[in-house]
């Protein structure tokens, strides 16, 4: 591989620069963590973005104070030659002549997998159609439990840069486990990027599909082959399975749900023990770390009961789509929604708000340009609300009073639901942020 850098000479020394390309500004930040990534070993670092309507202040502010360049508009061919490194972020899909012009192009999970460190440790990976967070999320906690040092990354937010700075600060010895949750485009992205040439992974787990009889991505299969130490596979999948990955198969392959698993038809935790007693530990074990796991912090996670009114965390809420699975999901109780943020692109799909909106008792609104779409369809349909507001705080009282005046005339199980269906950018950092908020907001009100 022909690098490209720049040399700058000082005094007779050389210091000898790499250009990184990094493209978008990514879910979650992750083209932030990128750059921050390799500004920290000594890069100069791009950032790439096609609009700057597509970008919050924040992230732009940001990027600026890390000493990143940003970079608008098109890209062609001869600029993209002029960089080492292209790290591609999920939000911007790579062309053919993207692809063509690039010299090197990687994302945060094959250079997290490629990184001399992360080899000693052990490596899960989860992937599939349907409820991967939620299975990652379980084994993570339960290896904790057992007194590993586990770390989980992929979709939910945390990137692989983030694991590797983690490296940089901490040590080796920060982590022992690695939990990796891949969709089909991340596995196809990591493919690419590692040619194929996968390293040592100790597990991997195809989980049950919704449908049985249909397939899942070709993509999803390009990760199982001899580099797979054992692989977890549905009982009704087989034949599916076999067919799809062909010769390359991994060195094991375990057929589920096993006898005796005291979870079964039930997820996340089913999936979890299948994995953990693949991994060697013992079954009674594995039983009493799995029956603290409480849920996915920040989607859809109960933060405290108090006075018959609930609070639920869905920070991770950030689209319109995943606000109505939620409420959904919780139907049959009072709800009292906090939603709204930011949407400085208007790609958000308003109609998706509509069963949240309906199914709600109370709405109350956060500040940010989602919210201004959602008042004037609010408005427009006679629906009231309160705010917006810009603190979490004042946002939770009122839900609260809402809760407790229902509860006045006789409703029962008041739910206080945060789910903005948006980007929090725009008034807090991510929605991380904005859910460690909320869950602080809600121990101060209730007096916990």
């Amino acid at each position: 591989m022909k690098y490209n850098y720049r040399n700058t000479t000082f005094l007779s020394y050389t210091i000898i620069v790499m250009k990184i390309l990094v493209l978008g500004f990514g879910p979650h930040s992750s083209g932030l963590d990128a750059a921050e990534y390799y500004i920290s070993k000594g890069a100069e670092v791009t950032i790439y973005e096609s609009a700057e309507r597509e970008v919050s202040d924040f992230a732009l502010s940001k990027a600026r104070s890390l000493g990143a360049s940003i970079r608008f508009g098109e890209l062609g061919a001869k600029e993209i030659r002029t960089y080492d490194t292209v790290v591609k972020t999920p939000s911007i899909p790579m062309s053919f002549q993207m692809l063509k012009s690039s010299r090197y192009v990687t994302n945060d999970l094959a250079a997290l997998l490629q990184d001399e460190r992360v080899k000693r440790m052990k490596k899960i990976v989860i992937t599939g159609s349907k409820g991967k967070t939620s299975i990652a999320s379980a084994v993570t906690h339960a290896l904790n439990i057992l007194g590993e040092s586990a770390i989980m990354c992929g979709s939910l937010g945390l990137s692989g840069f983030n694991i590797l700075q983690d490296l940089n600060e901490k040590g080796c010895e920060a982590y022992t486990h690695i939990v990796l949750e891949m969709t089909n485009w991340q596995i196809s992205d990591t493919d690419f990027a590692l040619s194929s040439l996968w390293p040592e992974i100790d597990l991997a787990l195809l989980t049950r599909k919704a449908n049985e009889k249909r397939a899942e991505k070709k993509e999803t299969y390009y990760i199982f082959g001899p580099w797979i130490d054992k692989a977890i596979i549905d009982k009704n999948a087989r034949d599916t399975f076999l067919k799809a990955i062909g010769r390359r198969k991994p060195r094991k392959i375990i057929f589920t749900p096993t006898r005796f698993n005291p979870n079964r038809n039930i997820e996340p935790l089913e999936s979890a023990y299948e994995i953990l007693k693949a991994l060697g530990y013992h079954k009674r074990d594995i039983e009493n770390a799995l029956s603290t796991y409480k849920g996915i912090p920040n989607r859809i996670e109960q933060v405290a009961f108090k006075d018959s009114i609930l609070y639920i965390n869905d920070s991770a809420a950030t689209i319109p789509e995943a606000v109505a699975f939620t409420v959904k999901m919780i139907a049959g109780a009072s709800i009292h929604l906090i939603t709204g943020g930011s949407d400085k692109s208007g790609d958000l799909d308003l109609s998706s708000m509509k069963l949240p909106i309906k199914m709600a008792s109370s709405i109350t609104l956060l500040k940010g340009s989602f919210t201004t779409r959602l008042i004037e369809y609010l408005k427009k349909n006679n629906i009231g609300y309160s705010g917006p507001y810009d603190n979490i705080f004042d946002a939770v009282e009122n839900a609260k009073a809402k809760a407790v005046e229902n509860l006045s005339m006789g409703s029962n199980s008041q739910i206080v639901l945060l789910a903005p269906a948006s980007s929090s950018q725009e008034t807090f950092n991510n929605e991380f942020d904005l859910g460690k908020m909320f869950k602080d907001a809600v121990f101060k009100i209730i007096g916990k």
